[in-house]
């Protein structure tokens, strides 16, 4: 198992990982894979992302991926490390992939002058919740995640230009 950083020549092989995960998360309606990998190279990978993909590859095939990206500002003039996904291949689950994906993001955190990583993952999701937690991670109470999606992102996103200036 290696641990590195995506490189251009990786980008069929992600794209399998990302159609896995794409089922996975869809109920085993996964993307189309042309459209999944339109997505990696324009948008997760395009110029304006700033997103990271740590892979963990078995050979030459990704079996196991941490999307990352570095927000500022943060406490102390320093970054804030966010961690979108960690993800691993379900024929490679239980094999300490995420732990060593999870290690890798943390030294990355420290030589990037990064104060902390923060994740969520959801609460149904127990297998993930005991692995962060026996690593060390805390929920966090005193933040509220939101989420403006559908029908509330367009209304928002159609507020009049002077309704929303303030001063």
């Amino acid at each position: 198992m290696r641990i590195a950083f995506f490189q251009p020549n990786q980008v069929e092989t992600v794209v399998d990982l990302f159609h896995e995960m794409s089922g996975h998360y869809n109920e085993g309606r996964a993307s189309d894979r042309t459209l999944i990998k339109v997505n990696l190279l324009d948008h997760i990978l395009g110029p304006l992302s700033g997103v990271r993909l740590l892979l963990a590859l078995e050979a030459d095939r990704a079996v196991g991926l941490a999307s990352i990206a570095i927000l500022y500002p943060a406490v102390r003039e320093m970054g804030h490390l966010h961690l979108k996904e960690l993800y691993v291949v379900a024929s490679h689950r239980g094999q300490g992939i995420g732990t060593t994906l999870l290690s890798h993001v943390a030294e990355y955190a420290l030589a990037n002058n990064c104060i902390r990583v923060d994740w969520t993952t959801d609460h149904s999701n127990e297998r993930a919740r005991t692995l962060y937690t026996r690593l060390g991670a805390k929920p966090v109470d005193e933040k509220v995640y939101f989420r403006v999606t559908g029908d509330e992102l367009v209304r928002l996103a159609a507020i009049p230009r002077g309704a929303r200036d303030v001063g």
